[in-house]
């Protein structure tokens, strides 16, 4: 089924859901990664790929397993998994940790046993989302492709830099190979320019000749001479190249810690959260409201079901409509709609407008408000 560098396979087995990554490494070798998941299916596709994607970067970085070659390409020489037994428990336990995360789960639904366990149905990458997770739970086998963009952003530029430099330094060992090879010819060039002075100061001892001979060897020191700058330039532009080749290397080194310290202070920013949650089980991030009901968005570090209070008071009559909700709060975030027990009257009168104060309440507290 390997049609593509990159793909989703997913095959459903009554209650259980497969789904197998894999990632073409050469013409003959792949990479794989499987999940299988009683009960549920994932909901969001593209999230698959990303964790996926991102769990292949950092086998590749590690270089255990799979590694980049001087190219940018990536390749193995790890001819046994069993040989790394230890790498692969601890990479397994590492995706079992992301896979648990993923909030975007739903309950299976039953088998439609009118389609076959063995029926294939293919997509790429950009078919909508809807109908490859119902294909998901239908067919036996759902494929969705993945031609281009396979790679991570870091990845993408990792890749490039090994890339632009192997081809920097094959250019340049060429180069020099050149010169090196033209040296050596004006060097036997040069003995034999010698050999032809003994000749002619042996045969004819004339002044004319061993003056023509005197001019044809200054020539070819000359050349030898220009031979020899040229490679100390050469030399030099390698120095210059060696000098870049360090800038780049330091520059990722720069980029990593600046990703280390997004990373604490993404980190402290979960901390906050998770102090301020302490103290109030959600947090609203945003409210919208009308005469029927109230629209929030939260944010909430685990799942919990809570009851909260909805009031509306008229600041012109103190009229309070007042209503309990007992809603369930997902982790990670989403947004709610409370309705009043009764519409509001936002219309304009005789002597103007009236106005509401909208609060949320949770255990006598306000968690949000807004004046309408």
């Amino acid at each position: 089924m390997c049609n593509a560098p990159s793909q989703l396979i997913i095959h459903r087995d009554e209650s259980i859901m497969y789904y197998i990554y894999i990632r073409k490494i050469n013409a003959k070798r792949y990479i794989g990664l499987a999940v299988a998941i009683n009960g549920y299916y994932f909901s969001q596709i593209n999230s698959l790929f990303s964790l996926f994607e991102k769990q292949i970067e950092l086998l590749a970085e590690r270089g255990i397993i799979i590694n980049y070659s001087k190219s940018g390409e990536l390749t193995t020489s790890l001819s046994s998994l069993i040989k790394e037994e230890t790498e692969i428990l601890n990479f397994a336990n590492n995706l079992q940790d992301k896979i648990s995360s993923i909030s975007s789960v739903k309950k299976l639904p039953q088998v439609d046993y009118s389609v076959s366990i063995k029926s294939q149905i293919i997509f790429n990458e950009f078919d909508n989302n809807d109908d490859i997770v119902k294909a998901s739970y239908t067919y036996g086998f759902t494929i969705i492709l993945k031609q281009h963009n396979y790679d991570t952003l870091r990845a993408t530029s990792y890749k490039n830099t090994l890339k632009q430099l192997n081809t920097q330094n094959e250019n340049l060992t060429k180069e020099i190979d050149k010169l090196r090879e033209s040296n050596k010819q004006i060097l036997r060039q040069k003995k034999q320019f010698k050999k032809v002075v003994f000749l002619f100061i042996a045969v004819i001892e004339s002044i004319v000749g061993i003056f023509f001979l005197y001019e044809n060897l200054n020539n070819t020191q000359y050349r030898l001479d220009k031979a020899n700058t040229t490679i100390k330039e050469k030399d030099n532009v390698i120095t210059v190249r060696n000098e870049r080749i360090s800038n780049l290397k330091d520059s990722v080194i720069n980029l990593e810690t600046s990703l280390q310290q997004v990373n604490r202070e993404k980190s402290e920013l979960s901390n906050n959260l998770h102090e301020i949650c302490n103290h109030y089980p959600f947090i609203v991030t945003s409210c919208d409201v009308n005469s029927e009901r109230f629209n929030f968005d939260y944010y909430c570090i685990e799942e919990k079901e809570i009851t909260v209070t909805l009031k509306a008071i008229n600041d012109s009559n103190s009229e309070i409509v007042t209503s309990n909700h007992t809603l369930t709060f997902y982790k990670g975030g989403g947004t709610k709609s409370l309705y009043f027990s009764k519409k509001l009257n936002n219309q304009s009168y005789h002597k103007g407008t009236q106005y509401y104060y909208i609060v949320l309440i949770y255990n006598g507290q306000i968690i949000a408000g807004k004046y309408w």
